[in-house]
């Protein structure tokens, strides 16, 4: 295997209620009954033998019939990179050719390993506020979470994991649309889980940073 290191931003989007009861028992607390999500990577510093990963972006697009431990998802990632080179590194590491958790585990649930594609990321970093789509696929955009009492206040949460391979300290939104049309997966809701954060992952060390 390589030797590959990458970190920067994390965009979450899921079918489950805000806060997703993944994290906390392991099933999911969508109305349907299954996941269905959009796991974006902003990596903004890595590498992987020595190729600089900096600056490109992976979509993570997952379905599952019910909780992802049950197996039997469909994943298709869509990767936006400058050269070839870029792209191959990266298909291996998110097909979970490379080792580390997200990577390998969430592949082993799935029918096949991902599908991984090159395609343009249209994207927007702000904190609760981001949004990610890739033109004919799909979209996920957040916005901070409020409650119906006083539906203009912002509800400021967060969920702080000390062992999560994902994600651990993050920032809980809700989904103003989670959309996605491809023939192994088909998925449109609102006021969802959503989660902006920080990533550190190394195939030698694990989970790094905040």
């Amino acid at each position: 295997m390589a030797d590959w290191r990458i970190a920067g931003t994390y965009i979450e989007f899921c079918n489950c209620d805000p806060g997703c009861g993944c994290n906390f028992r392991g099933f999911p607390t969508s109305p349907e009954g299954n996941c269905e999500a959009i796991l974006t990577h902003v990596i903004e510093d890595g590498s992987f033998d020595g190729l600089s990963l900096a600056g490109t972006r992976v979509a993570w697009l997952l379905w599952w019939p019910g909780a992802i431990h049950d197996k039997g998802g469909n994943g298709h990632a869509y990767v936006d990179c400058e050269t070839d080179e870029q792209y191959d590194a990266l298909r291996r590491m998110w097909r979970g050719e490379e080792g580390y958790g997200l990577f390998e585990i969430f592949n082993s649930t799935l029918t096949e390993p991902s599908v991984v594609d090159r395609a343009t990321l249209n994207l927007t970093v702000d904190e609760r506020n981001s949004r990610v789509s890739i033109d004919g696929v799909g979209e996920g955009a957040m916005k901070p979470l409020t409650g119906p009492v006083e539906p203009y206040a912002v509800n400021n949460v967060r969920i702080v994991k000390d062992k999560g391979f994902i994600w651990r300290d993050g920032q809980i939104a809700q989904s103003e649309r989670l959309h996605v049309d491809l023939p192994e997966m088909k998925f449109e809701v609102s006021g969802r889980h959503a989660v902006f954060s920080r990533f550190g992952y190394s195939k030698a060390d694990g989970f790094f940073g905040d």
